[in-house]
């Protein structure tokens, strides 16, 4: 038996008969913390496909190089290349592939790259390259999608300054870019140099002073350990804050131990992107089991973990294996004839090319899962885990995995309980700032009561007082932050230079960075707005002008100012108009009470009408009384002589409207009623402007100020009154910027002071007018009673705070300032520094509402009243067609339209026969049977004898 158990053993030894040996090559950097590990691995590697191989063997060469040295690896590349070896297996970063792929891609050489992930590693001519590693966009495509997740919107990133750092920021704020991920902002972004020792005070101050929460780290593992310790020491590992990791330092966890021997308990709460390696496969367990014996043959110390890339190692071989044993199926293998020589005597492999295809078309069920490859040599369907640090104390598989991402699948994460952020809390921290975290803020401040003032006798930093001191006390302590003040050396707020293009004053000392922030009523401007940025608005001004009073002088017709001399003539018009029209409408109408009459009359059948038409017809007279219906009266109530709608009374009407007062006559009709009403509304709003524009002229009368807005200082005819503006002041540069050209001239004839304490004097002498900011006028002038605010602000604007562009305290400020508005915080303030009359007067009204009205302001109040008119003639044709409809029928008039023609054809008749005189009739006897008649017919027996006059004109 022991027999047969030697001679099987011989056998194997001497089975080159049936398998070809091939050789692949390991070139690695000395200083790969990997090294030894991948020593190990690979070979077991090896063994493991031989063992299982019938048509290949594999026979593995190692070379090592100086990581710093391009020279080395070039000649080491050369002695694998002169070698005979088929493929090289690479596990340094994307830099080392690169360098490497120059010398092997030439020859046809195959290079199976475990970790490079630059995207455009590939370029060059870099043809025969198979990388077993996702590239970093899609890194960063899953931590967009991890950020989105958890509604993350505002990061800092950390990157090493490889080309591992660098592509992950670029392709992460790519994606931001194309994918319109507006919702994203990236706060801050610092690099690192990562050779020798990475610098990290800076670039951990830079994140802190974003106000970041949410931090990506994407530096090399051996890194990170560095990085996260010192984030530690300056507090921003925190409970409100989260680092999320790429996959370099998941990959490798082991690096993170500082001492060799535990996990800090400070990386609990870390999320991290990794490399998806599938567990449940038998490869994986197989080699797991091997490789927890072997490890402690590594380091019995620190053994290490068995890391994604180890893995990756291990298929390595076996894909580069069963690459060959397709080829060598095919009969369409050959050894490598390549050569590499330093004296430029080159010569590729003629069969790589077939290698490298046979390469990308393979299909295996590897340790880390199924394997299958693009047309470019990347792996299809690439895929991460996403880990959460979630144990203390030494542990291999201390990131556990809490959900998957997949290029065609995208984010999957069951179930966010099970995560673990830093500080051990379960909560999903909001991820944004609600504090400064103590940090220091340098404040650029300047005198300008009572905004602010330096405090006699006190040479602290912070000796400052005023509303914009308190503002900062208060914010100091909402944000926790400290600060001190420091003034500009010219005390200015801050004024462009073009043919210096720089700015003096506060916003030049922020601009230097002599200043985190200007805490001041600093003025919202364009130009301003184009180099700094602005917090909300914690008080609202404008430019208002301010005079001194005098002693008014009298007019007796001061009543008559408020309306311009053509309003005044417009409303005599309508006034007689108006009587007019509603004289008419009460005759026209066949529901006003002459109408109505009057058309009964004409229609009636009985005798003493039928008499009357008669004479006359006749005799061409015409009748004076309006009483000419009495016998209608069921069919026509005739109303009293003092009721009815004469031109007299439409008149009295009219005119008792335009003094508020109303009268017994009144129209019967809609249309006159309607026509009423629209006069009536009329006159309200002529009385509600007279009202308003008197008392203001009268208020300028009495303190004596003929100017009544800043453009009337350009067309003074009463008096000659200067006016002046500070020299270089924002209310200047506001002025000139205006589209209304007259603000321009405003500044080109005014008075140019230095000061504001200038400006003030000059105004208290008296025949000055002062235009400046309201809450400065309000301050300083205001608080003497015979100063006067004269018209409206004219340009109104915003006071608030100044930072630095994209300055990462902005959110903080205006969150704070916001809430401080809605409490009225700014008014107690205001009420608290503003100055108070000793006397108690009251100016802080504003003077100067007083513009004569003209009809072109007036005018959309005559065409209201037009179009009352309009509406009132409808109307009265309405009510024509209505009494029309009404009228009985007889023999002659059967239909509508007859009866409509007989009412206009008496209308008419009524026109000719009762308003107006058409031929001279005859003059009756005032003897005799015919007089006596007439006054019958006349009277209808209502009226006595005495009371019955016929017209002289007419004649009986």
């Amino acid at each position: 038996m022991l027999w047969v158990l030697s001679g099987l053993t011989l056998l194997s030894l001497i089975n080159p008969v049936l398998t070809e040996e091939y050789t692949i090559g390991l070139l690695t950097s000395s200083q790969n913390t990997q090294k030894s590990v991948l020593e190990a691995v690979i070979p077991y590697a090896v063994s493991q496909f031989n063992a299982n191989s019938t048509d290949v063997t594999l026979k593995l060469e190692i070379a090592s190089y100086n990581g710093s040295s391009l020279y080395e690896l070039v000649m080491e590349a050369c002695k694998l290349v002169n070698k005979r070896t088929v493929a090289v297996i690479s596990p340094d970063g994307s830099n080392t592939v690169a360098q490497a792929a120059d010398v092997f891609s030439p020859l046809n050489v195959p290079i199976i790259s475990l970790v490079a992930t630059d995207p455009h590693i590939r370029r060059a001519h870099r043809d025969n390259m198979l990388l077993l590693s996702p590239s970093d966009a899609f890194q960063s495509k899953a931590i967009l999608d991890l950020l989105g997740h958890f509604r993350w919107h505002e990061i800092a990133i950390i990157a090493s300054d490889s080309n591992y750092g660098i592509n992950g920021v670029h392709y992460l704020q790519q994606l931001i870019t194309r994918r319109d991920e507006a919702k994203f902002v990236i706060k801050a972004i610092t690099f690192f140099n990562a050779v020798p020792v990475p610098l990290l005070n800076n670039t951990l101050k830079n994140i802190k002073r974003s106000l970041a929460r949410v931090i990506i780290l994407n530096c090399e593992s051996r890194y990170g350990s560095k990085v996260l310790e010192e984030a530690f020491k300056m507090g921003l590992m925190a409970r409100e804050y989260v680092w999320i990791v790429t996959d370099a330092i998941t990959g490798n966890p082991h690096n993170l131990l500082p001492h060799g021997d535990r996990y800090s308990d400070r990386y609990s709460g870390l999320i991290g992107i990794r490399l998806a390696i599938s567990k449940n496969t038998r490869g994986f367990r197989t080699l797991s089991e091997e490789f927890e014996k072997m490890r402690w043959n590594i380091s019995a110390i620190s053994p290490p973990p068995l890391t994604p890339s180890l893995v990756l190692s291990y298929d390595a071989v076996q894909i580069a294996g069963k690459g060959l044993a397709n080829l060598a199926e095919m009969n369409s293998i050959q050894q490598p004839d390549s050569t590499c020589s330093h004296d430029d005597r080159w010569a590729p492999w003629t069969a790589g090319d077939k290698y490298f295809e046979a390469l990308k078309s393979t299909e295996y069920h590897g340790a880390s899962g199924m394997w299958s490859f693009t047309d470019e040599g990347t792996k299809d369907h690439p895929g991460y885990e996403i880990v959460n640090l979630r144990r203390h104390g030494y542990d291999p598989t201390m990131f556990y995995e809490i959900g998957t991402w997949s290029d065609d699948g995208g984010l999957q994460i069951e179930d966010d309980s099970r995560i673990k952020f830093l500080g051990g809390a379960t909560k999903r921290p909001i991820g944004v700032a609600n504090s400064l975290n103590g940090e220091h803020l340098i404040l650029g401040v300047t005198t300008n009561p009572p905004f602010a003032s330096r405090i006699p006798n006190c040479t602290d930093t912070i000796c400052w007082e005023g509303i914009c001191p308190d503002v900062v006390m208060n914010l100091s302590s909402a944000l926790n932050f400290t600060y001190e003040f420091v003034e500009p050396a010219d005390k200015a707020f801050g004024r462009y230079d073009p043919e210096t293009q720089t700015w003096n004053g506060l916003i030049g000392d922020m601009l230097s960075q002599k200043t985190d922030m200007i805490t001041m009523d600093l003025s919202v401007g364009v130009e301003r707005k184009r180099y700094i940025d602005f917090t909300v608005s914690f008080m609202d001004s404008g430019i208002s002008l301010a005079m001194k009073g005098e002693s008014g002088k009298s007019d007796i017709f001061f009543f008559m100012s408020p309306f311009g001399y053509s309003v005044w003539c417009m409303i005599a018009v309508v006034f007689i108009f108006m009587g007019i029209i509603l004289n008419l409408i009460s005759k026209l109408s066949p529901y006003g009470s002459y109408g109505k009459k009057i058309h009964a009359a004409q229609v009636c059948k009985c005798e003493e009408c039928e008499e009357r038409r008669l004479a006359k017809q006749q005799l061409n007279i015409k009748f004076k009384h309006q009483s000419q219906s009495e016998c209608l009266v069921m069919r026509a109530r005739e109303e009293a002589e003092d009721e009815t709608m004469t031109f007299y009374n439409s008149l009295w009407v009219a005119g008792a409207g335009l003094v508020g007062q109303g009268t017994a006559a009144l129209p019967a009709s809609p249309a006159g009623r309607f026509i009423l009403f629209i006069w009536w509304f009329f006159i309200l709003l002529i009385i509600s402007m007279y009202t308003a524009n008197l008392t203001a002229f009268m208020t300028l009368d009495k303190i004596g100020i003929t100017i009544d807005s800043a453009k009337e200082l350009l067309k003074q005819h009463k008096k000659k009154y200067e006016w002046g503006i500070i020299e270089g002041s924002f209310v200047e540069s506001l002025l000139i910027n205006n589209v209304d050209p007259d603000f321009k001239k405003l500044v080109d004839g005014a008075v140019k002071v230095k000061t504001v304490e200038e400006g003030n004097q000059r105004v208290h002498q008296g025949g000055f007018a002062f235009l400046d900011e309201t809450p400065f006028l309000s301050y300083n002038l205001l608080g003497s009673c015979d100063i006067f605010q004269i018209g409206g602000e004219i340009q109104p604007f915003d006071y608030g705070f100044g930072l630095p562009k994209s300055s990462p305290y902005t959110e903080l400020m205006n969150t704070q300032i916001i809430k401080y508005r809605e409490l009225g915080f700014f008014d107690e303030l205001w009420a608290k520094w503003d100055k108070t009359p000793a006397d108690g007067c009251d100016n802080h009204h504003e003077v100067g509402a007083d513009e004569v009205l003209q009809m072109s302001t007036l005018q959309g109040i005559f065409l209201l009243l037009a179009l009352g008119l309009i509406i009132s003639v409808v109307l009265m044709l309405l009510e024509t067609i209505v009494a029309t409809a009404q009228d009985d029928y007889d023999e002659i008039h059967r239909t509508f339209w007859s009866k409509l023609v007989r009412r206009v054809r008496l209308k008419y008749e009524d026109i000719r026969t009762e308003w107006f005189i058409l031929s001279r009739p005859h003059k009756p006897s005032t003897n005799g049977d015919n007089y006596q008649e007439l006054l019958r017919l006349d009277s209808l027996d209502k009226y006595s004898s005495s009371e019955v006059k016929i017209s002289t004109n007419h004649g009986v």
